[in-house]
């Protein structure tokens, strides 16, 4: 699920989703683009203001809804943020306060090179502040760039995240946008990612 999603085209008044759709046909999930990503909007911003560009009022009791029937439906349910935990979806409610309000623990994806220590760090304490529960860091290798930061990053946050870096999602050689390579992409999560550690936290293994 990725309740919202911005920067979304819209065409002849239909809104083409694009992160939404990723995450349908990489799982393989057979629910609804509508109850995987319920607001999509198009400007590139944070929900509250890419709502009032839209002018939409966003419903968290729908919202709550949606999640309830997708979590019903799956063992599983990955909910997708977007661009951090406070950003801002309503006047005074942030992803955050939807994390609280889900009840749900929360996996870090970060960048592998420079500025994610503190990010990183500062992501972590601050959901522990909240009595968020955190199952741990997945650093994301987005360019193949090795540098300095890059070969340091992993071994810093292992010496002073409170939690565990569970591995490092390589860079894609030849990847296409919009292409989805299901076995390809669970091949390398199960090489790279410490996905037993996760099922662990959950309580499934």
């Amino acid at each position: 699920m990725k309740p919202f999603e911005t920067g979304c085209k819209k065409v002849r008044r239909r809104i083409y989703l694009h992160d939404a759709l990723f995450l349908k046909e990489a799982s393989g999930s057979i629910d609804s683009l509508d109850m995987i990503c319920p607001y999509a909007f198009r400007e590139p911003l944070a929900p509250e203001p890419a709502s009032a560009f839209d002018r939409v009022r966003i419903n968290l009791t729908q919202l709550d809804r949606i999640y309830g029937e997708i979590d019903r439906r799956h063992d599983i349910v990955l909910v997708e943020g977007a661009g951090g935990i406070l950003v801002p979806i309503k006047n005074k409610f942030f992803y955050v306060d939807l994390i609280e309000r889900w009840k749900i623990p929360v996996l870090i994806v970060a960048r592998l090179g420079l500025g994610t220590i503190n990010h990183t760090l500062l992501t972590t304490h601050y959901l522990h502040s909240r009595g968020v529960k955190v199952l741990g860091v997945i650093l994301n290798d987005t360019d193949g760039v090795k540098t300095r930061a890059t070969l340091t990053n992993p071994q810093l946050l292992k010496k002073y995240l409170p939690v565990p870096v569970l591995g490092i999602f390589p860079y894609i050689q030849g990847f296409r946008e919009g292409q989805v390579e299901r076995k390809r992409l669970a091949t390398l999560v199960s090489k790279h990612i410490h996905t037993e550690k996760i099922l662990k936290a959950l309580h499934f293994l």
